[in-house]
């Protein structure tokens, strides 16, 4: 749930807003792996995720002692981070009050101020590193109440290629500098031609800031009507390593095909090391 609050007398500028939950991410603990349990209309599937790549092993969950089938892929959406590729972001200054923010992003060549360009190497949320040109207008929208905490709401609007640059809105807590939900505006390889409104909300599992669980609306071009999906995470392991050829499609499949032992078969009946997000 979403409602505007009542503006402070003084919002304060949305590159402090920013760079706040930038340094917030950074403070964030990054396991090397994270086994979790999704469910998504009434089908519960197995993940098995590799912070370095960003590579997810993705399977139904059958509770049997052999490999079973597994999609193996790059994660757009993980466990820990929505991965944005380059991005630099450019923070324009906080509106006032009863003004129309001005939406220009700033030279990548001006001088550091109070609202200059904010750079970061963030690997939490986002990827980010150097870029030529800003990617991305950053505007303050408004404070808002969202479950209870109290947010502002940040938004991106890409000056780049909005594939490659998907990321639109950050809902900031005012006291912590936490992001507790991402908007994402993007594509899927398994539906060509799709268009996928993406929200992604957060969660803190111990020292984690995990992606408890996302909402994605896919809309196709002529007369195919939009579909619905829903994910939420059930159960999470943090292991400290895992067999390498779990992420690789053609290793796995070499053991699969020689019916070794799955190894993650009893990862989830060892319930009193197991950690939930809710």
């Amino acid at each position: 749930m979403i409602a505007p609050t009542p503006s402070p007398a003084a919002l304060p500028p949305t590159q402090a807003i920013v760079q706040r939950a930038y340094e917030r991410m950074r403070s964030y603990s990054t396991p090397p792996y994270v086994v979790y349990l999704t469910t998504e209309n009434g089908d519960t599937h197995r993940i098995a995720f590799r912070a370095s790549d960003e590579m997810m092993n993705d399977s139904e969950y059958l509770h049997e002692e052999s490999l079973p089938f597994a999609n193996i892929y790059r994660a757009f959406v993980g466990p820990l981070s929505i991965t944005v590729h380059e991005a630099v972001v450019h923070a324009s200054p906080a509106p006032s009050p009863g003004s129309t923010p001005s939406q220009a992003p700033l030279a990548a060549s001006s001088p550091p101020s109070e609202d200059s360009s904010l750079v970061s190497d963030l690997k939490t949320i986002a990827v980010v590193s150097a870029h030529a040109r800003p990617v991305y207008r950053v505007r303050l929208v408004r404070a808002e109440s969202m479950d209870g905490h109290e947010t502002y709401r940040v938004s991106l609007d890409p000056t780049a290629d909005p594939v490659r640059f998907p990321l639109r809105d950050l809902w900031i807590d005012q006291k912590t500098g936490d992001v507790w939900r991402a908007d994402y505006v993007t594509t899927d390889f398994n539906f060509p031609g799709a268009t996928v409104y993406l929200t992604v909300n957060f969660e803190p599992v111990g020292p984690y800031w995990i992606a408890a669980g996302w909402v994605a609306i896919y809309h196709f071009s002529g007369a195919t009507p939009p579909f619905y999906r829903e994910l939420k995470i059930l159960k999470m392991r943090f292991p400290a390593t895992l067999p390498d050829w779990l992420f690789d499609e053609h290793a796995y499949d070499q053991h699969r095909r020689a019916h070794d032992e799955d190894p993650l078969a009893h990862l989830f009946e060892q319930t009193a090391a197991t950690s939930q997000p809710h």
